[in-house]
């Protein structure tokens, strides 16, 4: 509601005209059990509204529902294509899975910095900042670790990413294997049938010069975002209902 709100705000509308809005929304965690049926009971305020995950509607834009794969580098990763069969490949949630993603470089950040207070790494910059959230003291990192959720640790890719922009070859290191492991995903959606796949997701600009070239040559360019997928399968929804 907080997105709706900013988009009516950006619109120049009010929140008056919610009962007269089709909503296509997009969400994580769509598959975990109880949330689809959480979700079509909810009372929201639009005429109508249906839910997705939100690798759907990022595959919608970036196809404009047309066949392909596509390979989320945000928050998490996960490997989808639609058109004809349904295919997940990885994303099966931090930190077991979600391999290449913002959580994961967050997390081999973490680790890296931990390992350059007992000497098992070289102390750099990039270590003393992420050390210094956490006081340099491994009781509190353990401490936050234990409530600590995937966006928690994405939030440290941004000090990576920031690092490796200044040459540093530890933070660049990381990125490289977040990109080894977005052109496994990219590989195996491949390889179960896609014709095409692209890379979507606020990491893509960062972790896509690092991708190797034998997959780097095989992506294509996405149409649009999920917010494109989310408007159009407001507009696929809605036609149906009308007959359109």
């Amino acid at each position: 509601m907080a997105a709706t709100r900013q988009a009516l705000s950006e619109a120049g509308l009010g929140e008056g005209v919610l009962g007269d809005v089709y909503a296509g929304i997009g969400l994580a965690g769509t598959g975990h059990l109880g949330a689809r049926q959480a979700l079509e009971t909810w009372r929201h305020p639009f005429a109508k509204a249906w839910f997705e995950g939100d690798g759907y509607l990022a595959w919608l834009g970036a196809f404009g529902g047309e066949e392909g794969g596509i390979v989320v580098c945000g928050t998490g990763s996960i490997g989808i294509t639609y058109k004809g069969r349904t295919i997940r490949v990885g994303g099966y949630g931090f930190p077991v899975s979600d391999e290449g993603s913002g959580a994961h470089i967050g997390l081999n950040a973490i680790r890296y910095a931990l390992r350059t207070l007992d000497g098992r790494a070289t102390s750099t910059a990039f270590a003393k900042e992420i050390l210094e959230r956490f006081s340099s003291d491994p009781a509190v990192v353990i401490r936050w670790s234990e409530t600590a959720s995937a966006t928690d640790y994405a939030a440290f890719a941004a000090i990576v990413i920031r690092h490796a922009a200044e040459g540093e070859p530890a933070a660049t290191n990381l990125l490289r294997d977040a990109a080894v492991h977005i052109a496994g995903l990219t590989e195996a959606v491949l390889a179960r049938g896609a014709p095409r796949v692209a890379l979507v997701g606020g990491l893509v600009e960062f972790l896509k010069p690092h991708i190797p070239a034998a997959t780097a040559a095989r992506l294509t360019e996405p149409l649009a975002d999920a917010m494109a997928g989310g408007i159009l399968m407001a507009k696929e929804r809605r036609g149906l209902e009308l007959g359109a």
